[in-house]
């Protein structure tokens, strides 16, 4: 699944942030190309005549000046962009595959307390 939000900044440059869901990668394992199933978010932010500019989620940040509230890399993000881009990302989050990686990361987490209070009540009764 993929998302894409375009507009033309102050300066006349077209600009293109895409959102997509990757769930499934090709490694390289010394060689031997690999397929690896994974559940991963890419935003990438490029700009005309200057190719990618930044990625990763918007960096909300206060104090910028001409009304800017985020930045994805070097790409500066009106309010209303922001908008439209937090929108894309909520609608690739309620995609069937994220919330099955929500939930065994739950599970993981889960776990791993589970093990934690058990290797600390051993503690105790071992004396140490």
């Amino acid at each position: 699944m993929q998302k894409s939000i375009s507009w033309v900044t102050s300066k006349g440059r077209k600009v293109d942030v895409s959102i997509r869901l990757v769930t499934n990668k090709q490694s390289d394992a010394d060689g031997d190309k690999i397929d690896i199933s994974c559940c991963e978010m890419e935003i990438m932010a490029s700009a005309e005549g200057l190719g990618i500019v930044g990625s990763g989620a918007p960096w909300v940040r206060s104090g910028l000046p001409n009304g800017i509230v985020a930045a994805v890399g070097r790409l500066a993000i009106s309010p209303e962009n922001l908008a439209r881009i937090n929108q894309a990302i909520a609608e690739i989050a309620e995609t069937p595959e994220w919330h099955a990686k929500l939930a065994r990361i739950a599970k993981a987490e889960k776990e791993v307390r589970e093990y934690d209070a058990h290797r600390a009540k051993m503690r105790k009764v071992m004396g140490y």
